[in-house]
């Protein structure tokens, strides 16, 4: 089989490294995608929006962000839709979805380390990309955040291909993956202030020769996308009173439990910094957080000082992690994994170009390469999701509404979910897959209503202030299943 033209120039020794990489990257993520993949109201949420917009009702909003009440766009959703289609609407098709492009970006994260550094920085990279515990948690379900790495990489990739080789059609690609980054979670915007930078420095640099016209046209073209992409959220907000304008200007005025604009006021900067380093770094190990963090960031000044070749590049690299870093530190909430999603590729090049350059120098720098590579990939292994037992959320989901369906006897009924962390979405899903007798306890009332208790026996039904058992009135247990840790009530009307 004849290879890509853009492969062939590519030692075969490199390619076959590159292939084992993708194929380890792909099994990890594919390995019981059924077991591992979260299934809980958010992802039952989505499903519910893509099967609606796949029988003729389009989204213009997508999800509501948990901090701020802020709505994003709709792409993910619309990401989601051939993949819930091709799976006959099982939800595994999106988290497939999610794994192949999970995959797809750490293939683009060897591409852009061999071409901005070297084609061993591009390797080691995608290998600790490909075997990275929080890469393959959030590559085994499908979740808005997820994509993000993608297009983040994409940006600057986009950026670089018109700043330093002229192909100023990669601008229209900047401004769509911009957009489609901005939809999976509004922590891209701290994407903005290092490729506006860039941008500018690419502009200065050809205002003055023939490819200005070239340039500012792509550019318009590009930002034109953006807004493009971003028209379906703007004409929500315009039909809706401008409910996510008013969302965005309350988190950023209500600076005491949000932001702080001054980062040199912040007291976060080694909590976001080991926090960074142990999910990207060490694997959640929480060992040595503050010499791994100091190291990275002496072993990157050292090869700032020593390199020529490609210090622009790199600095591209230190302007990606450093703005992204100081983004959140400004953030006075939670840092979770999934927020610096947009810094993931960047975390991963960094370690490939800094163990390759380790590599390629002196015998003893090339021995504490070959040694940190091998103790971090250790601790990779060590700390992987796969050694724990899947949660099988799916299977469950799936199992206990068709013991309710059985239960029912074919009749309409009622349903409510008793949880600490979720709410009934995933269930009604199902439900409405299946085409279940259901009927919402507001539009009106049965004779019988299903009452499912995720947390156990702690859980009494009976009189429970839950809104769907509240509305439904005195009722008495008449039967009860138990399902792993799930509990399954069936109440009848008291009298």
């Amino acid at each position: 089989m004849k290879l890509p033209r853009f492969l062939r120039s590519i030692p075969r020794q490199e390619l076959f490294f590159i292939s084992l990489i993708l194929l380890l990257a792909l099994s990890l993520r594919l390995y019981r995608i059924d077991g591992y993949l979260t299934f809980l109201g958010d992802e039952g949420r989505d499903v519910r929006v893509v099967r609606n917009i796949l029988q003729g009702d389009p989204a213009f909003i997508g999800p509501q962000t948990s901090i701020g009440n802020m709505y994003l766009g709709p792409l993910y959703y619309y990401m989601m839709a051939p993949f819930l289609l091709l799976w006959n609407f099982n939800p595994v098709g999106p988290a497939i979805m999610v794994a192949l492009l999970g995959t797809l970006t750490i293939a683009f994260t060897w591409w852009v380390g061999r071409t901005w550094f070297s084609p061993l920085a591009g390797l080691i990279a995608a290998f600790f990309f490909s075997i990275s515990p929080v890469a393959i948690i959030y590559s085994k379900s499908s979740w808005n955040p997820n994509p993000m790495p993608f297009f983040a990489l994409l940006a600057f990739w986009s950026l670089y291909q018109a700043w330093q080789n002229r192909r100023f059609i990669y601008l229209l690609v900047l401004g769509i993956s911009v957009a489609f980054a901005l939809q999976m979670h509004y922590l891209g915007l701290l994407l903005f202030p290092p490729l506006g930078l860039l941008w500018l420095v690419a502009l200065k640099h050809y205002w003055n020769t023939k490819d200005r016209y070239s340039f500012v046209k792509f550019s318009l073209l590009g930002f034109l996308s953006f807004l493009l992409l971003m028209s379906p959220l703007l004409l929500f907000d315009i039909k809706h009173g401008f409910p996510n304008y008013q969302a965005f200007t309350t988190f950023f005025t209500n600076r005491q439990t949000t932001i702080n604009l001054n980062p040199l006021n912040s007291d976060r900067f080694l909590l976001v910094l080991n926090k960074l380093t142990d999910d990207l770094v060490m694997a959640t190990s929480h060992s040595y957080l503050t010499l791994a963090s100091v190291t990275l960031i002496v072993l990157s000044l050292f090869y700032l000082i020593r390199t020529s070749k490609d210090k622009k590049n790199f600095l591209t690299l230190l302007l990606w992690v450093a703005t992204g870093y100081l983004g959140l530190v400004v953030y006075k909430q939670h840092v979770y994994a999934h927020y610096f999603g947009f810094l993931f590729p960047a975390y991963y090049l960094l370690l490939g170009v800094l163990l390759s350059r380790l590599i390629s120098s002196s015998l003893p720098a090339r021995f504490l390469a070959i040694t940190l590579l091998l103790a971090l990939s250790y601790i990779y292994l060590q700390h992987s999701p796969l050694r724990t037992p899947p949660n099988n959320q799916l299977s469950r989901t799936q199992a206990a509404v068709d013991q309710i369906i059985s239960a029912s006897g074919g009749k309409e009924f009622n349903f409510a979910l008793i949880a600490k962390r979720n709410y009934d979405e995933s269930y009604r899903y199902f439900f409405e897959l299946k085409q279940a007798p259901l009927v919402r306890g507001e539009d009106r009332l049965t004779d019988q209503l299903f009452v499912i208790c995720e947390d156990g026996d702690a859980c009494q039904p009976e009189g429970n202030p839950q809104y769907q058992v509240a509305i439904f009135g005195p009722a008495h247990v008449v039967e009860s299943w138990q399902l792993d840790h799930l509990k399954l009530y069936k109440l009848v009307p008291s009298q």
